[in-house]
């Protein structure tokens, strides 16, 4: 389960940005959009749900790039990997930052259990590295700087087992590695194998730009009976006039899967091709159904760029509803978008939406709406003092005209 995340010198979020799933006040409202987690203090609530609003470059892609940029790390053991290495960008409007270090801190519930992990670093070094677990309350198992382990719990038996092998080898950490990847990797059962393989198998990201990536894996559902059925469900009941998609047995011209469309128009069936004859947002839908019903199904944590791309308003708070009442498992799905029509009291509670803008000296706010105060529940008229830039979040656009005033 995800419940918080920290970043600081990422791209344009300079000061450190905190963006958190905890449920806050309204006891009693839309009580289906929130979940008590196994690992949390009896009084803490999770949301299954939140959309981050702002204008383009505002900067609320940015933080989902944070949240991948830190899984790409922690999946890479480190800064080695060039790929790992080349997402890494400071904010660079200032000389200061450009040669300081990045943060990431995930606050998350693995294996039933509470964690807080986090690291500094930059292109070269992890320069600092913690790890926090939860029994009674919030317990440090280590803190480095650098090479050094600077603090830790005498229960932390991973790091007791690593010193006992540095005695006994000519083994070091390397300064670009990370001890958790690395403790996890040598550790089974511990609290850092628990860490890494949420990173690993219950965080999805899904980006703007890449989700068409996803379409190999919903090629191969394709290939399950019963995954497959579900996907055309799913597609379905999505109202773009599709019965059922199959895949066939001829490939398209490019070498990939070809995947059928059935529209039943009266009692005849008619068969389209999806990449040829449906809608981008058909395509979208289906290209990201099979890591979307994993999500439900396993329980993951979904963190999805500009959702609303390509989609009409109501499947995008179709597919936000599934989270809220389509949900055994508690997965959990945070969102960018642009659209308002998503800010609805049926919809959504105040602590489940925020705002991102850019500030004059280019760097990125983010704010809740529960951290307004006097606001009540109708949200018709914040949904109005949105557009009027009342909460950040709505670009300022002075006039576009090219031709010189006369």
């Amino acid at each position: 389960m995800f419940i918080l995340f920290r970043v600081k010198n990422f791209r344009s979020l300079r000061d450190e940005v905190e963006f958190s799933a905890v449920k806050r006040g309204q006891s009693k409202e839309l009580s289906e959009n929130c979940f008590h987690a196994e690992g949390m203090p009896s009084a803490m609530s999770l949301l299954k749900s939140s959309v981050i609003y702002g204008g383009n470059a505002s900067g609320k892609s940015n933080l989902v790039s944070a949240v991948s940029t830190m899984q790409s790390v922690v999946r890479h053991r480190g800064v080695e990997d060039a790929h790992a290495k080349s997402l890494l960008e400071p904010f660079r409007l200032s000389d200061e930052t450009i040669v300081a270090p990045i943060l990431f801190e995930m606050e998350l519930v693995a294996k039933g259990r509470r964690y807080r992990y986090g690291f500094e670093c930059t292109r070269e070094r992890i320069v600092s590295e913690w790890l926090y677990a939860q029994k009674q309350r919030m317990t440090l198992m280590f803190a480095r700087e650098g090479g050094e382990f600077v603090a830790s719990s005498p229960e932390f038996s991973e790091l007791t087992a690593w010193r006992k092998i540095l005695a006994d080898t000519k083994l070091s950490l390397p300064p670009d590695a990370l001890f958790l990847s690395t403790a996890a990797r040598m550790f089974a059962g511990g609290a850092c194998e628990a860490v890494q393989t949420w990173f690993e198998d219950t965080l999805v990201v899904l980006s703007a730009e890449t989700y068409h990536r996803y379409l190999a894996t919903t090629f191969r559902a394709m290939q399950d009976v019963e995954q497959a059925r579900r996907i055309s469900r799913l597609i379905a009941k999505a109202d773009f006039g599709i019965h059922s998609v199959e895949a066939l047995e001829q490939e398209t011209p490019d070498g990939r899967a070809a995947i059928g469309t059935n529209h039943l128009v009266g009692e005849r069936t008619y068969r389209l091709d999806m990449f040829r004859d449906e809608s981008a947002g058909t395509q979208k839908v289906f290209a990201l159904s099979a890591s979307l019903l994993d999500v439900l199904k396993h329980g993951k944590a979904l963190f999805i760029d500009e959702l609303d791309a390509s989609l009409h308003p109501l499947l995008v708070a179709q597919l936000v509803e599934l989270f809220h009442n389509d949900n055994p498992a508690n997965a959990q799905m945070l969102a960018t978008a642009h659209s308002p029509s998503l800010l609805t009291e049926s919809t959504f509670r105040h602590d489940q939406v925020w705002f991102a803008s850019k500030e004059a000296d280019g760097a990125t706010r983010l704010v809740s709406l529960a951290d307004f105060t006097g606001i009540r529940g109708n949200f018709t008229r914040i949904v109005k003092d949105y557009l009027h830039g009342c909460f950040g979040g709505v670009p300022y656009i002075k006039n576009l005209r090219t031709e010189d005033d006369a």
